[in-house]
């Protein structure tokens, strides 16, 4: 009878180290390549709104323009710098992306 040997398998060494860095991708993290292409894909789902508050605990508060309703994001890094008051900002309805100008960030909803 033979004694099996572990097998060393490069293929399965790359699909592991690709799940691990998926959660890099988790909302409200990195913003995903496929997540950034389907959110620009459909602009009819963006919705404009103004920042009311944003902390440094990466919650973020804003209003809506088109119905003045009140939503909340989530960001991994502090925004506050950059998201004052005031800021018009614009936030995707299908997936967790917010527009700051021209940048992309991912967020998760409240």
């Amino acid at each position: 009878m033979s004694n099996p040997q572990p097998r060393h398998d490069a293929h399965l060494d790359h699909l592991g180290a690709t799940a691990c860095d998926m959660a890099a991708f988790d909302e409200g993290h990195e913003l995903h390549p496929i997540i950034r292409r389907a959110a620009s894909a459909t602009p009819s789902q963006w919705v404009d709104a103004l920042v009311v508050s944003s902390s440094a605990d990466g919650w973020i508060e804003f209003v809506a323009l088109h119905d003045a309703s009140v939503g909340q994001r989530w960001h991994h890094a502090d925004l506050s710098d950059v998201l004052i008051p005031g800021s018009p900002i614009a936030v995707h309805g299908l997936y967790g992306v917010l527009a700051i100008g021209d940048e992309l960030v991912s967020v998760r909803a409240a």
